[in-house]
């Protein structure tokens, strides 16, 4: 018998699916799988380092991968144990390699109707951490600084510096981005109280005017 891929199903997207299926189907009817899943498609296509490495009819045939090995093993037991896990929550009193192959047909479906607007389905915390991950993170950073914005800002360069080039980069792209996003006075509040439009401008000024002086 074919052992199945092992490290295919230690991470990745058959992990992320299944936890959003588990959750969705723990969630007591207040997450939808289906709502879940087009947040997962638009995380992805909307990210071209995510879809370029991993789209989502990708994610799609690791699914299917993942239930053909499942039928020839017999049994979950060959598979890593977060996987066998997650599988057997998500599958329920479903056949496992059926329920893998029943999502994958789902995320393929919901890919194809295209990626819904923010208006239209909000996002979730999820979603919010995959999207803006420094922006979250920086809410730690001000807690610890105190004092004024700009110099909690200014701070962190300066303890990342001379090398802060991938991390500054990293912040204003995020603050641009959600700008563009969340085009409202409160921007990103809901998420990050201190996040308003005017402090996620002040972040790309204060972000840019280091660059300037201590790197052009």
């Amino acid at each position: 018998m074919q052992s199945p891929p092992v490290s295919l199903f230690s991470d990745g997207p058959a992990l992320r699916l299944l936890d959003l299926a588990v959750a969705a189907q723990e969630s007591g009817g207040k997450l939808s799988l289906d709502d879940e899943v087009r947040r997962y498609v638009r995380v992805v296509t909307q990210d071209w380092i995510a879809n370029w490495n991993c789209p989502v009819y990708t994610a799609c045939g690791v699914l299917e991968l993942a239930a053909d090995s499942v039928d020839r093993a017999g049994t979950l037991e060959p598979f890593p144990p977060a996987f066998r896990e997650k599988a057997a929550r998500a599958a329920g009193d479903m056949d496992p390699a059926e329920y893998l192959r029943t999502l994958a047909e789902l995320v393929r479906i919901l890919h194809r109707e295209g990626v819904p607007e923010y208006e239209e389905l909000p996002m979730a915390g999820w979603e919010f951490l995959q999207t803006f991950p420094h922006l979250f993170g920086f809410d730690a950073i001000l807690m610890d600084e105190g004092g004024p914005f700009a110099d909690s800002v200014l701070s962190f360069l300066t303890g990342e510096h001379p090398y802060c080039h991938q991390r500054a980069a990293a912040f204003t792209t995020e603050a641009q981005r959600a700008l563009a996003l969340f085009p409202g006075e409160d921007a990103l509040r809901a998420r990050l109280s201190w996040a308003t439009r005017d402090r996620l401008r002040e972040l790309i000024d204060t972000i840019d005017d280091h660059m300037q002086r201590e790197h052009s």
